[in-house]
């Protein structure tokens, strides 16, 4: 997918870096080998805990020179697998970038204002899956990403029916569906559940990467702004290596479509004789801050 000649110019950063993951990664599992012996959940956690402090250590080294487009490439869709000789303890490390999906809550501004490309696009999208109610479910979403009470439509507040949501942003996949669950209980339509939601919606950063828009999203993008010669043929650095006409290029910057998002998601996955334990982050590279730790047992 990607041009061989523009990847070799930071081949030495994809390798270096890999090299260092791997070997903090198998030192790691060297170390909960020793625990492991013991059998003990405590450990395991302990162990998690100090190899996510290792990653990302390294990570914050190692991502120095990431700048651009083409060197966050050389980080993104890698996977490092890792098994002990026993077979015991398998360690999966995986980068990918958080910009492929639009971050719902830019839907409001931050003069609190309406983000009208995207609300139309949303309302786009509704209307491909044929949802009825699209703009009761959009003014849901609306009233949980604002952080005042006041309902835009009838029971549009959802934290007004459950104390346990609050609202002022939407941060996760569960609050998210529980918006979904919200909508199809106050009389909106089942079709909701029908849209791939995870390869279309996010929660985090500012822009869109167009360099890894999931496929869905850039399906969808190409159908409603009749793009349907626009490709991701190789990695791009700004619109010009695109070839589109200056109106199109509006319609893109509008949606929020850039060509780097300095954030990536980290997922790092410990199995030990029948038990996973995920360890999820997001790193922003342009900070060198974790935004969110999220632990899956």
């Amino acid at each position: 997918m990607y041009g061989l000649g523009k990847k070799g110019i930071v081949l030495l950063t994809t390798v270096g870096l890999i090299l260092m993951l791997s070997l903090l990664i198998l030192k790691s599992v060297d170390v909960s080998q020793k625990y492991f012996e013991r059998a003990n959940e405590r450990n395991l956690l302990v162990q998690l805990d100090k190899s996510f402090l290792d990653v990302l250590a390294i990570l914050q080294k190692s991502s120095q020179n990431i700048r651009d487009a083409q060197s966050l490439s050389t980080i993104i869709g890698l996977p490092i697998i890792l098994n002990t000789d026993s077979g015991d303890i398998n360690v999966m490390m995986d980068i990918s970038s958080a910009g492929g999906v639009i971050n719902i809550n830019n839907l409001i501004s931050n003069d609190n204002r309406i983000n009208e490309p995207l609300y139309n696009f949303l309302q786009s999208l509704l209307y491909e899956y044929r949802v009825i109610n699209s703009n009761f479910f959009l003014s849901i979403l609306l009233d949980a990403i604002d952080i005042d009470k006041n309902e835009r439509t009838y029971a549009s507040e959802a934290s007004l029916q459950n104390y346990k949501f609050s609202d002022g942003g939407i941060d996760s996949k569960e609050s998210f569906n529980y918006l979904l669950d919200y909508f199809v209980a106050n009389g909106g339509d089942a079709r909701i559940y029908d849209i791939p939601w995870e390869d279309v919606i996010g929660f985090v950063g500012i822009s869109i990467d167009f360099n890894y828009i999931k496929e869905p999203l850039f399906t969808l993008i190409k159908k409603e702004y009749n793009l349907h010669s626009l490709n991701q043929d190789e990695i791009v650095s700004s619109y010009d290596e695109l070839m589109i006409s200056s109106s199109d290029r509006e319609k893109l910057t509008n949606l929020g479509i850039g060509f780097f998002s300095p954030k990536i998601l980290c997922s790092m996955s410990f199995f030990y004789l029948g038990q996973t334990k995920l360890l999820n982050f997001l790193y922003d590279i342009r900070s060198e801050k974790v935004d969110y730790v999220e632990t899956i047992f």
